[in-house]
This record gives structure tokens, C-alpha cells and sequence, in this order.
């Protein structure tokens, strides 16, 4: 390209330039219109639509847990079930957390997640009404230990329990009823006296207390109704309107430029 012609084409571009900027200052009465008609739907938006709270916990699990065969994986699996037995059978589910089918109507959602490096669940609930989510909150724990994947996992550790719990009173009754020197007389070395056998004992008789009252989960805090809702966004559904007016209000602008032109040359 000649250095003349360079010249020309960099004088075209800024006359391009500002001939757009031309149009932006002719349209701008549109382009305010327009940003002004989408605050106003966002502002529509925030004053009419329905407010979400967020209630969020966490779910802490016994600290015997790898006794009892529950992972954090079953747990969570158990809230997504519930989430989705919410929509298709409410009033089987009202029963089983011992709430009125009232309370589950404002729940909107359900989710609970892992906590990285530690045993606990964080569980977010989002309801209508906070005083609801509340009630929902207090009851999620009795609810996943008694939900059917869990509840037979306990049933089958249970028993397993029992019959060692019993096995060890048999022996700390009688520490040499049935002794037989070829099979158990490790049993009864040194290193194991009957203290140790007296809190293995005690240890088991906690955990089957804490599974018949179906305790080997609890919430972290006692939950207070959220000060503000967690849905919508008021701040930013107003800086998302204002940000789409802006886009919107140029666009009208530069189209309604190009088709007063069109007609222009068009001679209309």
C-alpha cells in the first residue's frame, strides 16, 4: 500500500468513528429510552417476584461413623431423593420428617454438598418461608437415618453389633467360662484385660443407643431466619439491566440509522 493511500484509509477509519459517534449523540434520546424501559423491568422484576430465603446448615456425622457403614456419598444421596420426592409424593414424605404437608409446600429446592477434608455435609435449603425452612432443617437428620438405603445399613450393622456387644458381656461375666487353651488363650494374654473389653463394651452400647434414637447425625448450629432473601438478586438484576439497555438502546440506535439511510437512498 502507497503511503498516500495509507494515509486516505486511516482518515477514513476515524471519519467512521466519528460519524458512529455522530449517530450515538442523534439516537441518544432512544438509547435513554431504552435503558430507562429496562431498569424499569428490573425493577418490576425485583418488587414482584416471588422472595426465596436460604437456610443452610451442616450436617455433621458421628464421629464412630466408619463403624456404621454410612458414607458422606450415601448421605448426599439420600437429600437429592428427598429433593426429588418432594414433586411426586408429598404426603408419604410430610410423614416421614413428622411435618405438615404445609411446611413442604415452601420448600423450592434441596441440595447438600461434601465439605473437602473433613466428615461433614454442608445441606442449603431453599424455602418461602424462612420459619418453614427451619422446621425442615430440624427435621432432615431424623429423616436421612430413617430413609430406606440408610435404614437398612443400619439395621444390618446393628445387628452385628448386638450379637458382639453380647459376646463381650459373655466373656467380661465369665472370663474363663468355655477355655480352651488351643483357640483362645490370647484372648486372655496381658495385653488384653478385661479393662479393655469393658470399653469395647461400653463403646458399642453408646452407638447401638445413639442408632435406636437415631442420633448419629446432627446439625451443626440451631438455624435463625435469614435477616434477607437469597432471591432475586436486587443489585444485580438492576446492574444486569442496566448493562443490557446500554447493548440493547446502541443497537436500536445504529439499526434505525442504517434503515433511515436505506430509505434515503432508496429515495423514500
Amino acid at each position: 500500500m502507497e503511503k498516500g493511500s495509507f494515509g486516505e484509509y486511516y482518515q477514513e477509519e476515524n471519519i467512521n468513528l466519528y460519524d458512529l459517534w455522530l449517530i450515538l449523540k442523534k439516537r441518544k434520546g432512544i438509547i435513554l429510552l431504552v435503558i430507562l424501559g429496562s431498569l424499569c423491568i428490573a425493577i418490576a422484576y425485583n418488587v414482584l417476584a416471588q422472595k426465596v430465603y436460604l437456610i443452610s446448615n451442616t450436617l455433621i456425622l458421628d464421629q464412630m461413623q466408619e463403624e456404621m457403614l454410612i458414607s458422606q456419598g450415601e448421605v448426599i444421596a439420600a437429600v437429592a431423593e428427598l429433593d426429588r420426592l418432594l414433586d411426586v409424593q408429598m404426603d408419604k414424605t410430610a410423614d416421614l420428617l413428622g411435618l405438615n404437608r404445609a411446611v413442604l409446600k415452601n420448600i423450592k429446592k434441596i441440595k447438600a454438598t461434601q465439605v473437602k477434608g473433613s466428615s461433614t455435609i454442608k445441606v442449603d435449603v431453599e424455602v418461602l418461608q424462612p420459619r418453614e425452612g427451619i422446621l425442615f432443617m430440624e427435621a432432615l437428620p431424623g429423616y436421612i437415618q430413617s430413609s430406606p438405603n440408610i435404614k437398612n445399613l443400619l439395621t444390618m450393622q446393628k445387628a452385628l453389633m448386638e450379637r458382639n456387644r453380647d459376646d463381650l458381656k459373655a466373656i467380661i461375666d465369665n472370663p474363663v467360662s468355655g477355655l480352651k487353651l488351643s483357640s483362645n488363650i490370647l484372648i486372655y494374654a496381658p495385653s488384653i484385660d478385661l479393662y479393655s473389653l469393658h470399653e469395647k463394651y461400653n463403646r458399642l452400647d453408646m452407638i447401638l443407643a445413639k442408632m435406636e434414637k437415631r442420633q448419629i447425625m446432627s446439625l451443626a448450629w440451631k438455624n435463625e431466619p435469614p435477616e434477607k432473601e437469597y432471591r432475586p438478586k436486587r443489585v444485580a438484576n438492576i446492574l444486569s439491566g442496566l448493562v443490557l439497555g446500554c447493548i440493547l438502546g446502541v443497537f436500536i440506535a445504529f439499526f434505525l440509522e442504517w434503515l433511515s439511510r436505506a430509505k434515503r437512498e432508496k429515495g423514500l
